[in-house]
């Protein structure tokens, strides 16, 4: 896994917020385990680079009245390796400091943008990037597969449990690779993001709820 750091699989989201996908995947030849085996696919073996074509990686979060805001977090590189027709690692690394809001404006947006920045939450100076390590992908007790990963972001490493989808894609040039998309949610405050947290303080008049929803859907190609 060391190796496979270096070779850079920034990828998902990671990240900590509400979304939905925005991206579909062509219907390929779906992967088969028992539950708690890795799944096989039908591309070759190798590694298989993040396309930065059309990645989407989208977060949403809420205040406990209902209200929020959505946004995207920017891929600055992924890779994982396919062994045995197995997912078998990766990495997936975000530029903290390209986190965009959807839902504003002008000024508001890069106020909050500034704000998202800050030390109140992914404190960008200190840790500017957050990273998706990739273990494998294995199918889960409901018959779909799911990712085992962890989530380095804001200097804090939590493991994650992400239900994706894994189908075979063509890519241009008679090609095979694999579109992946999926989303999950994640607890900001295992991160060190507690500000506004009912967890933490009881005593103020509106919170922003600690779970946030992170989507994506990306693909991956084979490198040459």
């Amino acid at each position: 896994m060391n190796n496979m750091k270096y070779l850079l699989l920034p990828l998902f989201a990671a990240a900590a917020l509400l979304v939905a996908c925005g991206e579909t995947t062509q219907e390929g030849p779906k992967a088969s385990a028992t539950q708690g085996e890795t799944v096989q696919t039908s591309v070759e073996d190798g590694v298989y680079v993040l396309n930065k074509v059309k990645p989407k990686v989208t977060w949403s979060a809420q205040k406990l009245t209902g209200d929020g805001h959505n946004g995207t977090l920017h891929i600055e590189t992924g890779k994982f390796r396919v062994q045995d027709g197995q997912i078998a690692e990766g990495m997936v690394i975000f530029d903290m400091k390209r986190i965009a809001v959807s839902d504003l404006q002008g000024e508001k947006k890069e106020s909050l943008e500034g704000h998202l920045r800050s030390g109140d939450f992914f404190n960008v100076e200190t840790h500017p990037q957050a990273v998706l390590s990739v273990s494998d992908v294995t199918e889960a007790a409901n018959g779909k597969a799911q990712l085992n990963a962890t989530l380095t972001m804001n200097g804090e490493a939590v493991d994650y449990t992400i239900p994706v989808e894994v189908v075979v894609a063509d890519i241009p040039g008679d090609t095979k690779g694999l579109a992946i998309q999926g989303k999950f949610r994640l607890d900001r405050t295992k991160h060190n993001i507690t500000y506004r947290s009912e967890t933490f303080d009881d005593k103020l008049d509106w919170f922003i709820k600690d779970e946030v929803e992170l989507g994506f859907s990306v693909l991956g190609v084979p490198t040459m």
